[in-house]
């Protein structure tokens, strides 16, 4: 029987455009012939095609015999389809369902639910050793209220640690007192914070930016000889010894409050601004950069010689291996290697992944649930930064055996603003779904509908959205506002404020757009030259009102959502950049509003050129 099936597989394949036709007219030949013609091997056949169910039975032994061939799901029938050779994508898919035995309706479901797909065995998944996340407090700083319930949340999806990149929010004293910012974190905020992580279990790793990204410090005026551009605060000049003296004083403040701590990273990624000025221009760019690491790790071992070392690899790659060895990097940092696209072999090509294990006896990896597709939103895109996880869990799984000592583990990123400068992006409270998503999978080494309830209970979500399917729809939901904003997670406030913002900017803009650009009477040339109709600006106006006073509520309940999270600064800033820009606008259209209709009598065209645009006019020989 089993050769006959898989004759009868290989001629569906090589005939697979007459099969098709002619199936339909071979079912009626062999029902009307009533099996009388066929022999025992056929009419066994038969017996087994005699209805739906029996049918899958068919083709799930096909799938096993016939290698060349992958089965779809259409319409609860499979249908065989000839695989394109050059399709790696369809090739993977074919090894997972065979390899997995996945029944094809649980395929099914993880399509519906939007997961993406990547190549895992949840049978043999790789989980990191240890699950960092990532905190950035540059922006929108955490009151020690709410980490009381977000270190407790963290644990509970699966977390071993926390990342700490303090930036201005510490409390620095001394001569380097100014470079705290005005609602730093107090001396005894450090330690509860550092307490509330302790029973949690959580590790903690400090981060402190020695190379570049230390704009917060730089940025001031006694600091601006220590620039390697006079006119750019971005990254420190490697080649004074003031400059040493600078990182070693930030060093071991930090460290003096962190005293047990096994792990620092010293940042040192993003380095835009290297080798130009007059003390580094004539130096090799990798020297400069292999040198300076070398005197960072030898200020912190001359104080904390058992002190791990991480860096940030991204200035890595470009470097030869030769130079890596000959400088003895191996010995003296781990290198945390960071992409938060979905394609990590896009940005660290195997190339790359040989010169580190032939380096470096460990690497860390480091993925992003936040603070990674858009300056300046306010909400993640949890799938996107799913799949960033999940492939991350299939490369490491795949480099992890080239290094001596494997992958030490995973950061998960959550960038609060993408340097110094920059503006708010997505808030913490706002992105714990994202980050449930990614520490799950993170710490189960996938993530599919068996993680449902897990992922229900850890966001406190009620019981009828527990019993719900889909409980996810990442497709048509990527942000999760449809599925998860009845739960209470902590900080849940803000996530729903979130989509209620989302809802009202989409109205606001296509308001404005139609109000100042589409329609012809309240353009930014109407409203110059005071020239236009009262009853087509009234028109225009109508909702003018009802999106200005929506505005000013949501302000109330952003104040009231963040209460408990934030300080003030943080929401009097968040408001600022998100909401008060519509305020100004619509109150601005207002003004223009009163002023156009209150316009009795107009000038004969041409209308003469207004006052804002003189100046361009005679540039332009506008006479």
């Amino acid at each position: 029987m089993n050769n006959y099936l898989q004759r009868l597989g290989l001629t569906a394949w090589r005939k697979k455009t007459t099969i098709l036709v002619a199936s339909g007219f071979l079912s009626l030949i062999i029902f009307g012939l009533q099996f009388s013609h066929l022999d025992n091997n056929s009419t066994n056949l038969n017996n087994l095609l005699q209805d739906e169910k029996d049918a899958e039975v068919v083709a799930e032994a096909l799938v096993k015999s016939i290698k060349n061939v992958k089965f779809i799901e259409a319409n609860k029938k499979l249908v065989a389809t000839e695989i394109d050779p050059e399709s790696r994508q369809n090739d993977i898919n074919i090894k997972r369902e065979i390899k997995q035995d996945k029944p094809f309706e649980n395929i099914h479901l993880e399509q519906q639910l939007g997961i993406p797909f990547v190549n895992i065995d949840p049978k043999n998944p790789y989980i990191p050793k240890k699950r960092i996340v990532h905190l950035d407090l540059k922006g929108a700083p955490p009151l020690i209220s709410y980490f009381r319930r977000f270190f407790p949340l963290i644990q509970s999806m699966g977390a071993t640690g926390i990342l700490l990149e303090y930036e201005d929010m510490f409390p620095f004293s001394g001569h380097l007192k100014n470079i705290s910012a005005k609602n730093a974190y107090s001396v005894e905020n450090i330690k509860e914070i550092l307490n509330l992580a302790e029973n949690s279990q959580l590790e903690v790793i400090p981060l402190v930016q020695t190379f570049g990204h230390l704009e917060f410090a730089l940025k001031h005026a006694e600091f601006a000889y220590l620039r390697e551009v006079g006119g750019s605060p971005q990254a420190l000049c490697p080649s004074r010894k003031s400059s040493l003296d600078f990182i070693t004083e930030l060093i071991n403040q930090v460290m003096s409050l962190h005293p047990s701590v096994k792990y620092l990273h010293i940042g040192c990624d993003e380095v835009f601004q290297m080798g130009e000025c007059d003390l580094c221009r004539l130096e090799i760019h990798e020297n400069l950069f292999l040198k300076h690491i070398k005197n960072v790790v030898d200020i912190v071992r001359l104080k904390y010689p058992t002190l791990k070392i991480i860096v940030w690899d991204d200035m890595l790659r470009h470097i030869s291996q030769q130079s890596m060895l000959d400088a003895k990097l191996g010995e003296l940092v781990e290198p945390m290697v960071w992409v938060y696209a979905e394609d990590i072999y896009r940005f660290v090509q195997p190339t790359i992944w040989e010169k580190y294990s032939s380096v470096f006896a460990t690497a860390w990896s480091a993925s992003a649930f936040k603070g990674a597709f858009g300056e300046t939103m306010y909400v993640p895109n949890a799938r996107r930064h799913l799949e960033n996880t999940l492939r991350w869990l299939d490369t490491m799984a795949a480099q992890s055996t080239a290094f001596k000592n494997g992958i030490s583990g995973i950061a998960i990123t959550g960038w609060q603003r993408y340097d110094h400068f920059a503006v708010l992006c997505e808030l913490l409270p706002a992105s714990i779904p994202s980050l449930a998503l990614s520490l799950l999978a993170a710490t189960t080494g996938y993530f599919n509908s068996s993680l449902k309830d897990k992922f229900l209970k850890v966001l406190s979500c009620p019981e009828s959205a527990i019993d719900s399917t889909p409980f996810i729809t990442l497709e048509s939901d990527p942000f999760l506002w449809e599925k998860v904003s009845r739960c209470t997670f902590p900080g849940s406030p803000v996530f729903r404020l979130t989509n209620r913002f989302h809802n009202l900017e989409l109205e606001a803009n296509e308001f404005l757009d139609v109000t100042l650009k589409q329609k012809g009477w309240m353009t930014l040339y109407n409203v110059q030259h005071n020239y236009s109709l009262a009853l087509r600006v009234e028109e225009l106006t109508l909702d003018l009102p009802r999106l200005y006073h929506g505005m000013i509520s949501l302000a109330r309940t952003a104040v009231d959502a963040m209460n408990g999270i934030f300080d003030n600064y943080t929401k009097s800033e968040w408001i600022e950049q998100k909401i008060f820009p519509y305020i100004l606008q619509f109150e601005q259209i207002q003004n223009d509003s009163y002023v156009l209709k209150s316009v009795n009598h107009w000038p004969a065209r041409p209308l003469p050129i207004s006052k804002e645009m003189q100046k361009l006019a005679f540039n332009i020989g506008l006479h």
